[in-house]
């Protein structure tokens, strides 16, 4: 068996075709579902990149990463799901945003993060493949004049400065306001969303290509040898700013979405122009799945992969008045989750919790490996083989972020610690929760209820109770990895 996962950043679980809620244009997408299964209740660990997937690597929840914001770089010489996968015999490999070694801004020309003369892309236990920074970041090094591979390959085709001047223009800052004040008021949308001008950049030179491109070429290098292999793609996009390119912007003029919720809409044009530019980034990222599907099916090797589609995060995107992610509500935890391939029995669409973390788990009993009694994950391949007698994998998933903690059953979420007189970006801030026993809770029935505006928790004291003992019981159990 081998394995293409493909993870965009920033990509809400309801922006698929398939599932029919937006106009958004994922034909190959639809097509690995309808092959494969689709997960509709599917977590992220912890809704802001580094956690995220410094948690999907180690299998852990939040609780147990030592990843607790942006700011903190995965120790490369601490444990992986990657290094796993190699010490078994695969060739294991990466292209695009990896998150895991942000803080150390020493991606090289190369992306081996060999500044110290020591490879850490190689000691995470990747053998091919190169890490690049993410669009702020890429950015960022630019200015202090620190090489990283994308905008080594816009300095040789003369392109970097007039991308570093277009991005000048699209800054991220959150507005001040608590997120409870913003909640259906009117707030301009910030400048990462709110440019929706395309950018100056030719499309072979836009970074999703550039990652779409790069990763091709690495799937033909990888799957040449006689070894099973591993392919993480980590494409920029969905992720702000909502940077497209001419032709990708020209194609979606005149499509109408749904307008943000929670939110006094009364710049409707602009609002329609940013869910635009987001559903044309996530058509752009599809497109690359037709391709890498299109390649391993011409090159004999499509029914013995395993095609896993995910994302780190979700995005508010205007509702409540919100952007980006951080948050507990279901815009920003809520994923898509797709797989098909070995093992996976077509067209099914599974409302079971399920968290990022199950996929290392699901990987490697899929190939018939241990799984190391350190991951928290579980694996889900008895429901992907169609198995309906036995009890599902899980039920409940977690995920948390700074000082709150949230926990659903698939039909309840109860969140606990959440201060709504905070600015969004503070939400990021901390470590530990608060005392949880004390902290208040929010009830939410997402059956009944998916925008979350009606809190339960005094109507359902059962039902709060009961998630609210096994979300403390999952926090408790958890010490942060050294």
């Amino acid at each position: 068996m081998n394995v293409l996962f493909v993870l965009p950043d920033q990509q809400r679980a309801d922006f698929v075709g398939f599932l029919g809620r937006h106009p958004v244009r994922t034909p190959h997408l639809d097509r690995l579902a309808a092959r494969g299964a689709a997960f509709r209740r599917a977590w992220t660990p912890s809704p802001l990149c580094a956690p995220a997937r410094a948690s999907l690597t180690l299998s852990c929840d939040y609780d147990r990463s030592p990843v607790r914001n942006n700011a903190d770089n995965l120790s490369p010489a601490g444990p992986s799901f990657f290094r796993h996968l190699r010490e078994a015999g695969w060739r294991v490999g990466t292209c695009g945003k990896l998150d895991l070694l942000k803080g150390h801004m020493d991606w090289g020309v190369d992306g081996r993060h060999a500044a110290d003369g020591t490879s850490k892309l190689q000691q995470l236990g990747f053998t091919d493949g190169l890490d690049s920074a993410g669009k702020h970041d890429a950015i960022t090094a630019h200015k202090r004049g620190l090489p990283e591979p994308y905008l080594a390959f816009l300095e040789e085709r003369g392109l970097a400065a007039a991308h570093a001047a277009d991005y000048a223009a699209r800054r991220l800052q959150f507005p001040e306001q608590s997120i409870r004040s913003l909640y259906g008021s009117y707030h301009p949308p910030i400048e990462s969303y709110a440019n929706v001008a395309p950018t100056p950049l030719p499309d072979d030179a836009y970074a999703d290509n550039w990652v779409g491109a790069s990763a091709l070429g690495l799937l033909e290098q990888m799957s040449g040898g006689g070894a099973p292999w591993f392919l993480m793609v980590n494409f920029s996009g969905p992720h702000e700013p909502v940077d497209v390119t001419a032709r990708m912007r020209s194609s979606w003029r005149g499509v109408a979405f749904d307008l943000p919720y929670g939110r006094d809409n009364r710049d409707p044009d602009v609002q329609q122009e940013i869910r635009r530019n987001y559903a044309a980034m996530i058509e752009n990222i599809d497109g690359w799945l037709g391709r890498f599907v299109g390649f391993l099916a011409r090159s004999g090797q499509l029914d013995d992969t395993l095609v896993i589609y995910a994302s780190d995060h979700g995005e508010m995107l205007g509702d409540r008045n919100l952007w980006a992610k951080s948050v507990p509500y279901e815009p920003s935890v809520n994923v898509p989750l797709v797989l098909a391939g070995p093992g996976v029995a077509p067209g099914r669409v599974v409302d079971n919790p399920v968290s990022l973390i199950d996929l290392p788990p699901t990987v490697l009993d899929g190939a018939g490996l241990p799984t190391p009694s350190s991951f928290d994950g579980v694996s889900l391949c008895s429901t992907l083989a169609g198995d309906s007698t036995g009890m599902p994998p899980r039920t409940h998933v977690t995920s948390g972020l700074g000082s709150w903690r949230a926990i659903t059953d698939g039909r309840f979420k109860l969140i606990i610690g959440l201060d709504e007189d905070l600015p969004q970006k503070q939400l990021e801030v901390g470590d530990r929760p608060a005392d949880l026993k004390g902290a208040p809770a929010l009830l939410y029935d997402l059956s009944s209820d998916p925008h979350e505006t009606r809190d339960l928790s005094q109507d359902l004291p059962d039902v709060r109770n009961d998630l609210c003992r096994a979300l403390i019981e999952a926090v408790g159990r958890q010490q942060p990895e050294g």
